[in-house]
């Protein structure tokens, strides 16, 4: 056979492109004529059946958008001027919107149905690649091994944070390439390779592993599956009966090179998505919450009421100065005042004259300026006065005195 040394390997992100190509049919049957060549690994299958219907979906919700017609009504006085000619073109305007509608409701059946039969692998894509998904390799434990371990260090291709998948394809490349000569990937993930002025290069580490198996292999890296192909039906001479035309070839290629890449979400971002799936189910708490915020929607007239008391006091009118005055001469606020005060301080931006109210008002304690200025003003106190008994006492001893003289 004249393709015993050629190995042939598409990548999952080529099979996926079928799934969002409007021309990608033409490419299943000369695709399905190399079913015998093509080696596919259950890695590959199990990617390519992980992310087909989400795929298709966003292909299908952009084809849906573009493919739907547009109405639109004739403004009242744009719509005639001649007795009856609006009412024509308004009659004529809502059957056009009955028949768009129609048309519509079923570009929407359609999409639909293609979703249904994508999810049951029973569409055309599915069913072509089915011959060459069965045949698909699965990785030994050795493999696995080896591919934990070109993660780890970083090796290619893949990258050490996504899972393991490009790893274990390429080892079990490598088993399955030894004892041939010739290699084709077709992929358009920079790992393997790069692809300059037309031409592949594969990655040169990768190169040098192959050369451990092999010597001097023939390696031909590509992007696009027609071209591709079309190079590995050429080169090894293999019967294809099925072939592209120059037209339709040139077609496929040009929409394949348009298609924007299929990147594989990191760790962080799977785990980021995760987060953000656990609020489409609510705790209770956070239910509750929402349930008190939206009391709010429409606040009663008590709320309203105490709004309204608050943003006064941004402003602080005479009378509620003179109030915060009285209240600092207590040195032992009631419970009211205590509450009040309290309620003064939850003002997480209150105005720089609010902050001194306040600050006045936590001095309940201690004697204000005017009260010491009193105290050092007050005269020292005079000796007690004496009493009249202290006088009568005071006479007597003068008077016997006195007496003692005579």
């Amino acid at each position: 056979m004249p393709a015993d040394d050629a190995l042939l390997f598409i990548d999952a992100n080529k099979y996926l492109d079928l799934y969002r190509t409007d021309k990608g049919k033409k490419l299943l049957a000369p695709l399905g004529e190399q079913v015998e060549y093509i080696f596919v690994t259950q890695q590959v299958v199990g990617e390519v059946q992980r992310n087909k219907i989400l795929v298709a979906a966003e292909f299908l919700s952009q084809k849906s958008r573009v493919m739907k017609l547009q109405t639109f009504n004739v403004p009242d006085h744009l719509s005639g001027t001649i007795t009856g000619q609006g009412k024509d073109i308004h009659q004529q305007m809502k059957e056009i919107g009955r028949n768009i509608k129609e048309a519509n409701d079923e570009v929407d059946a359609l999409v639909l149905g293609i979703m249904e039969q994508i999810s049951c692998s029973e569409d055309e894509v599915s069913r072509a690649l089915a011959p060459i998904f069965a045949k698909a390799a699965a990785h030994s434990p050795e493999e696995l091994h080896r591919a934990r371990n070109r993660r780890e260090l970083g090796n290619p291709p893949g990258k050490s944070t996504n899972p393991i998948g490009d790893q274990l394809t390429w080892e079990q490349i490598l088993t399955q390439f030894k004892g041939k000569k010739r290699l084709w990937v077709i992929s358009r993930d920079g790992d393997y390779g790069t692809v300059f002025g037309g031409k592949g290069f594969l990655n040169r580490f990768l190169y040098d592993e192959l050369c451990n198996i092999a010597t001097t292999p023939d390696v031909y890296l590509f992007e696009d599956t027609v071209e591709g192909i079309r190079h590995f039906v050429e080169t090894t001479g293999v019967n294809a009966e099925k072939r592209l035309t120059p037209e339709e070839a040139e077609e496929i290629e040009k929409e394949e090179k348009s298609l924007p890449h299929l990147t594989q979400p990191t760790e962080e971002i799977r785990r980021t998505f995760a987060e953000i799936a656990k609020f489409t189910q609510p705790t209770e708490e956070i239910r509750r919450t929402i349930a008190e915020i939206a009391k709010f929607t429409q606040p009663s007239d008590e709320i309203r009421r105490t709004i309204a008391e608050f943003a006064k006091f941004s402003q602080p009118s005479e009378e509620i100065r003179r109030t915060i005055a009285e209240f600092a001469k207590f040195s032992q606020p009631s419970e009211e005042i205590r509450r009040m005060i309290a309620e003064f301080a939850k003002f997480s931006q209150p105005s720089e004259e609010i902050r001194r109210m306040i600050a006045e008002l936590g001095r309940f304690n201690q004697p204000t300026e005017k009260d010491q200025e009193e105290t050092d003003e007050q005269p020292p106190s005079s000796p007690p006065s004496r009493q009249k008994g202290d006088d009568k006492d005071k006479k007597d001893d003068k008077d016997k005195k006195n007496e003692e003289e005579g």
